[in-house]
């Protein structure tokens, strides 16, 4: 049996894609929890969804592709602002008009694309151990100071 139990749960159908979600707790604010990588369900926020439920209202979904989620077989439909539109969607079937969004690994870059497209509709964002798809080499201005060095200015 889980901690801590649904208030509510039910599917909302965007593009013929049907998305599963889950509601916890009441009260404000609302918390919505995004899904992580595309091969991890919405159950990723087990511990973290009894103690928040205490306090707020809780909303997790399963990202496509994984749990009670549709499994499109077209590889665009995984772009992360597919995601972010996912999260839209379920913020509108459970009558959510501004939530705290909180993204986890590559959930935060679905937070911020979020964000930047409806800041209406974002009342914080946290992001936790973000994703970041960069790479190459460290930006020169980066390297110039070692860890230790004890600066006598933050510029740069």
């Amino acid at each position: 049996m889980r901690a801590c139990q649904p208030v509510r749960d039910g599917y909302v159908e965007r593009d013929g894609i049907k998305i599963f979600y889950e509601v916890f707790g009441a009260g404000e604010p609302t918390v919505l929890l995004l899904p992580t990588w595309s091969i991890i369900h919405s159950r990723q926020w087990k511990m973290q969804i009894p103690y928040l439920a205490r306090h707020c209202r809780v909303i997790t979904f399963d990202g496509r592709g994984n749990g009670r989620s549709d499994r499109p077989t077209e590889a665009e439909a995984y772009t992360e602002s597919e995601f972010a539109a996912d999260a839209i969607a379920i913020m509108d079937a459970t009558q959510t008009e501004r939530a705290v969004i909180i993204g986890f690994s590559i959930g935060a870059q679905r937070s911020l694309l979020l964000a930047a497209d409806h800041p209406e509709r974002v009342e914080a964002a946290v992001f936790i151990g973000p994703s970041y798809q960069g790479g190459g080499q460290p930006a020169a201005q980066r390297t110039v100071y070692t860890w230790q060095d004890e600066l006598d200015t933050d510029e740069g």
